[in-house]
């Protein structure tokens, strides 16, 4: 199997579940309703006399931003696979298929950024039409909705939204993996799933907003001088690296005993 086959196991495993599917539906679901709620709104914007309303290309962005909110309960939808394994007692012929332990633990990162990706670029085209239903694109004002990126917004409003997909996708593999790491720990499918989810929860009300989960999981509505792309890929990519290298050093002690 080596490599790419783990990867390929992985992705199917995490994609056919219920679960990802009802996430998606209800992401998808939700983000359209509110670009609909949202279409009439009137925003003052400075330098504009008076006030405008949202255009296509606004509400589109403003909804993969708040897209990112979802994958702080993503150890629910996608993660307990590790713990799975451990449990029962697969993870020795998955790490056998796959050729070494690191392999088939780098596949489960991998399957876990590449699925949660691939669901955000699926819905984030169905919000694009849906936007440019709504109302017309124009994206002239929407640097307002971007404090950082107010240019790209403006000239390249489909560049910055990949580019938040990428870095949403980061978000999502950081939070999921964090449920491995519980399961090196000896917790369950559930306890891991269940346990990081809480703890992104509790961190989201309980942490200054630099190191809050929640303000990094919305990147372009965050008004403040930390919030850039460059803080928010490093706070995430640490978040990962971290749990990543964590969980690999207890899986070899266990392995060890």
């Amino acid at each position: 199997m080596g490599g790419p086959g783990a990867l390929l196991h992985e992705l199917a495993r995490l994609t056919t579940r219920r679960r990802f599917v009802l996430a998606g539906v209800v992401m998808l679901l939700f983000g359209v309703a509110s670009m609909f709620a949202r279409r009439g709104e009137l925003l003052m914007l400075a330098g504009v006399d008076g006030v405008v309303q949202h255009s296509g290309s606004m509400l589109w962005l403003t909804e993969l931003d708040g897209a990112g909110t979802f994958f702080l309960i993503w150890p629910m939808i996608i993660g307990g696979t590790l713990a799975e394994d451990l449990e029962s007692g697969l993870a020795s012929l998955l790490i056998t298929r796959a050729g070494s332990r690191w392999r088939w633990f780098s596949a489960k990162l991998g399957a876990a950024y590449v699925s949660s990706t691939l669901l955000l670029v699926a819905l984030a085209v169905v919000w694009l039409a849906a936007a440019a239903v709504f109302v017309p694109w124009d994206p002239s004002n929407a640097g307002a909705v971007v404090p950082w990126g107010a240019r790209l917004a403006v000239s390249a409003p489909l560049l910055l939204g990949l580019a938040v997909v990428l870095i949403l996708g980061l978000a999502a593999t950081a939070t999921s993996a964090t449920s491995m790491l519980l399961a090196a720990l000896g917790a369950g499918r559930t306890v891991s799933q269940v346990g990081a989810t809480i703890a992104y929860l509790a961190f989201m009300f309980a942490l200054p907003a630099p190191v809050n989960p929640g303000e990094r999981a919305r990147m372009l509505s965050s008004f403040a001088e930390w919030a850039t792309p460059l803080t928010t890929v490093t706070y995430w990519s640490a978040i990962l690296i971290v749990g990543a290298v964590t969980t690999y050093l207890l899986l070899r002690a266990r392995e060890n005993r």
